[in-house]
């Protein structure tokens, strides 16, 4: 019996070392690369957000060619903020939701504005082929 204890103590001790029971932040977990799966718009999107706080964002309408914007964010809680590069703000903050795997995103103007992303590397065809708009300068 004392033999299964030993066992069980050195088993839940191994498996508790490397943890140092801090959370992620949002902001931790909303670094990296994503790919929409649901958006409230026609298109398709990527983004992806950097620790040192820039975001570069592809967006496709229709059948048209992947527009590059470019500009900062911000997240304070689970409300999550951007500018573009020329300055102007983004149309709306967003409730976000995010774990290792996904994204989702939820206007603060209108709740129906709701987009889902899962963590994935962007394509190189999409950013080799992706007009920048005038916003990222």
């Amino acid at each position: 019996m004392k033999r299964i204890l030993l066992i069980i103590s050195a088993v839940l001790l191994l498996a508790s070392c490397g943890k140092d029971g801090k959370k992620k932040t949002t902001a931790e977990y909303l670094y990296g690369e994503w790919h929409s799966t649901s958006i409230s718009v026609t298109g398709d999107v990527y983004i992806s957000f950097t620790d040192d706080m820039k975001f570069e964002m592809f967006q496709k309408s229709g059948e048209g060619a992947y527009r590059l914007y470019r500009g900062s964010w911000n997240v304070e809680g689970d409300l999550l903020t951007g500018r573009y590069n020329d300055g102007e703000d983004w149309a709306a903050a967003y409730t976000v939701t995010v774990d290792d795997r996904s994204l989702t995103m939820i206007s603060t103007n209108d709740a129906a504005e709701k987009s889902t992303y899962i963590r994935t590397e962007i394509p190189e065809d999409v950013r080799n082929s992706s007009e920048t708009v005038v916003k990222s300068f």
